[in-house]
């Protein structure tokens, strides 16, 4: 009769978000305003008359443990639009905990992929300031 070898059991790390604080939110809030200006600003002003989709506004937004960078795009007015915009994602950070983010992108699939975990917000703040995949 073969011997059963020995169960153990231990701890895995959860890899849930975590609901950060007013204050970590804040903080947050403003260290990304002054790069959502920055971007704001240097959007170009629309094309008359619009031929193409074209990017009208950055915004910062928090929901739930995860702060996002949105970008809202104009359609270019067709008869059969639904809508007259729509909204995409730029990058998106999962709060860990301690000062820790994973950091996210859009893809053109409609997910989110994450990049990078474990990133300070200003180390995150860099990599989408310097990353191409972040470009508006």
């Amino acid at each position: 009769m073969a011997k059963k070898s020995k169960t153990v059991w231990t701890w895995a790390q959860s890899n849930d978000p975590a609901k950060p604080t007013e204050p970590e939110k804040n903080r947050i809030t403003t260290l990304f305003a002054t790069f959502v200006q920055a971007l704001n600003a240097s959007l170009p002003a629309l094309a008359e008359p619009q031929e193409f989709n074209q990017v009208v506004k950055i915004e910062s937004k928090w929901r739930g443990s995860y702060f996002y960078l949105m970008s809202h795009y104009k359609s270019a007015p067709r008869p059969n639009n639904i809508k007259d915009g729509f909204e995409m994602g730029i990058a998106r950070l999962t709060a860990k905990g301690g000062n820790k983010y994973d950091l996210a992108y859009f893809r053109h699939t409609g997910k989110w992929f994450t990049l990078l975990v474990d990133l300070s917000a200003e180390e995150c703040l860099e990599y989408i300031k310097t990353q191409p995949i972040f470009t508006v």
